[in-house]
């Protein structure tokens, strides 16, 4: 299969706008339902651009992490400071402040879920402190704009779209099919309803696309349309366990933007 064209060119345009969003806020955030593609853009603006500041940190699926290893991670990357897992690393909090004062810093915080987090990391800039130049820059990927509106204006969010028909279409067939030189028109077909069927989420796409890759039983893949529209589980290994998961954050805890 060719490469994708449409969904990278949509990647690359969103990744550039973010980045001159960062050069105007401090803090932007990424709002959107689980699987719609908030981690795949924020990592994409960390690799293209973390090399322009003086410190950089990702900080990975925030959400299921304990805090404190995520305060030890923020250390060491701005820092170079590692602990052992005996010291306290509440007692160097004020050297992630500092680096964050006087560094040009760039940290993304990935699937964000709490207020108290950026607090407790020292993300937050003093609004009220005088003569103070703050070249730091964070973007926060989340689920819910109630957790982040107190912190984030307005200006410096960006809601998460779904996947464009012809993006869509593109992801799933390059992973579907990304060793096959043709495509019969009922295997395009069926493809275009389980695409329909999942309305647009990449990584659902993805990761279905990648479990049927290499599979040219068109009763499977019909088998799997249906079980996918009745909710039932598709798969009997690791894939089953990951798609499920995406489409459980997608539509259980489907929140309204505001």
């Amino acid at each position: 299969m060719p490469p994708l064209p449409c969904y990278e060119v949509a990647l690359d345009n969103q990744t550039n706008a973010i980045n001159s969003l960062l050069q105007k806020e401090s803090i932007v955030a990424l709002v959107g339902m689980g699987g719609i593609g908030k981690t795949t853009l924020s990592k994409k603006v960390y690799h293209l651009f973390h090399n322009q500041y003086e410190k950089s940190s990702f900080l990975k699926d925030v959400k299921s992490k304990n805090i404190n290893d995520v305060k030890k991670k923020l250390l060491q990357d701005l820092c170079d400071r590692k602990l052992r897992k005996d010291e306290d690393v509440d007692e160097y909090l004020d050297e992630i402040k500092q680096c964050m004062i006087s560094k040009k810093v760039l940290v993304v915080v990935d699937d964000f879920d709490t207020t108290r987090n950026l607090g407790d990391l020292q993300l937050l800039n003093d609004k009220h402190a005088i003569n103070v130049d703050y070249n730091n820059k964070v973007l926060v990927n989340c689920r819910n704009w109630q957790t982040l509106k107190i912190h984030v204006t307005e200006s410096a969010k960006v809601n998460m779209a779904f996947l464009e028909a012809e993006q869509a279409r593109e992801l799933f067939m390059f992973h579907a099919f990304k060793h096959a030189n043709c495509v019969t028109n009922e295997f395009k077909n069926i493809s275009m309803e389980i695409i329909k069927a999942y309305g647009g989420l990449p990584l659902s796409l993805e990761i279905l696309g990648c479990y049927l890759c290499g599979i040219r039983d068109l009763e499977i893949w019909k088998d799997a349309l249906c079980k996918l529209k009745a909710g039932q589980n598709i798969m009997g290994d690791s894939y089953n366990e990951m798609l499920w998961k995406t489409l459980r954050i997608s539509y259980d805890r489907l929140i309204k933007i505001e």
